[in-house]
């Protein structure tokens, strides 16, 4: 009966979704406090049920019929919040999956803590392979401790595609404010249209965005149209591109080194202020675990993006070499089993390549050296081994 109980309450709100957030008290009046000396008797307090069930009435978006407005709706609110986030913890923790499709329809909500306790109820019941498309589409989430409470239970299932996704998902990052969708048209590579964005794979400051699309044929003729070069397989890109490729890689540290420097300039120990500092630590591990998501994605590791194909849409010359500074690559991304690409721009100044650039030249022109050095040498070896071989065959009568 009480479980019974419990999961009406989360059903209430589902079905109300996506009304049940962002509501704020529908009436600007204000009661009167009695001044008499014989206050007329409170209420007794409402119970759980009252609760959820005033607050679907009164102060959802679209209030019941003939239910009075002059109600509290900002205390109703955070208390029917915290019911169903008390409903959905119990959920999980009977490990039950006919719970599953009622705990998934709370991820329409518009409030960011019970998705968050969605996400732990899923945890706590265990999820299953079979569970992998539905999980796909919540870890894309715009706010990032969302995100990351999925990941988290992802983590605690079992099962080879499970473990997939959870691959897949990076470096994620704390964050209680959603991610800003960046458009497109301001992007600064084209985008192939009716493509969705990937939150958790994606940097925008870092010249980084992915996306997944419905068909890859439709992704490589559209972008094959629009390259200058190309197409290449990774690793040809990579070793076509590699010193530029490590200017890039080598300037984006320096700047990451100096910001986190900067950022523990600011954080000061300051036992009265705690709060403050930690949510700048919590500012500085985000910014250093989006620059480690950038890398890990930019590695197109085999199982997880069959066959990354690249299209360069634009180079460069800064200083002595010609950068990619605009590329696109496609793949089959096999978590997601979906055909996807990513879009990736160079962001750093051109001082900060040519700074970068002045240490590697010395690293290529070593290289280069030692290759002229061992191909003198297998020259000679070879000369060495033909006149041996003549001499023997004229020492044998040959």
């Amino acid at each position: 009966m009480r479980m019974q109980l419990i999961l009406t309450f989360v059903m209430a709100v589902a079905v109300l979704i996506p009304g049940f957030a962002g509501a704020t008290s529908l009436s600007g009046k204000r009661s009167v406090p009695d001044q008499s000396s014989n206050p007329p008797p409170q209420p007794p307090p409402l119970t759980k049920r009252e609760v959820v069930k005033q607050y679907v009435g009164s102060c959802s978006k679209k209030p019941t019929k003939g239910v009075k407005k002059e109600v509290n709706c900002d205390k109703l609110r955070k208390d029917a919040v915290e019911i169903v986030k008390d409903s959905l913890h119990t959920l999980g923790s009977s490990t039950k999956r006919a719970y599953l499709p009622t705990i998934l329809k709370i991820f329409k909500s518009d409030e960011v803590v019970l998705r968050i306790a969605a996400a732990d109820a899923i945890g706590m019941i265990g999820p299953q392979d079979s569970d992998v498309d539905a999980l796909a589409l919540l870890v894309n989430d715009p706010v990032p401790d969302v995100r990351m409470a999925v990941g988290h239970a992802i983590g605690r299932g079992k099962g080879s595609e499970l473990s997939r996704l959870g691959g897949r998902l990076m470096a994620l990052y704390p964050g209680a404010t959603p991610d800003p969708l960046p458009d497109p048209r301001k992007l600064p590579l084209p985008v192939l249209p009716q493509s969705t964005y990937l939150y958790y794979a994606s940097d925008p400051i870092a010249g980084r965005v992915s996306y997944v699309t419905k068909d890859l044929n439709e992704a490589t003729t559209f972008y094959k149209g629009k390259a200058k070069k190309g197409p290449f397989r990774h690793d040809e890109f990579q070793e076509k591109y590699r010193y530029q490729l490590a200017d890039e890689v080598r300037a984006e540290h320096k700047d990451v080194d100096a910001e986190s420097a900067k950022q523990k300039e600011n954080v000061k120990l300051d036992p009265a202020n705690m709060q403050v500092m930690l949510g700048k630590m919590q500012q500085m591990n985000a910014v250093i675990s989006k620059q480690m998501s950038v890398v890990l994605n930019d590695q197109y590791q085999p199982h997880m993006f069959e066959k990354p194909t690249v299209y360069v849409l634009e180079e460069r010359q800064i200083g002595s070499r010609t950068y990619p500074t605009r590329y696109v690559v496609l793949y089959q991304d096999v978590a997601l089993k979906r055909p996807g690409y990513r879009l990736s721009w160079m962001t750093l100044s051109d001082d900060a390549i040519k700074t970068a650039q002045a240490e590697t030249l010395k690293d290529e022109q070593r290289e280069e050296a030692l290759d002229s050095l061992t191909k003198k040498k297998d020259a000679t070896e070879k000369k060495q081994f033909k006149k041996g071989q003549e001499d023997l065959e004229k020492a044998l009568g040959f």
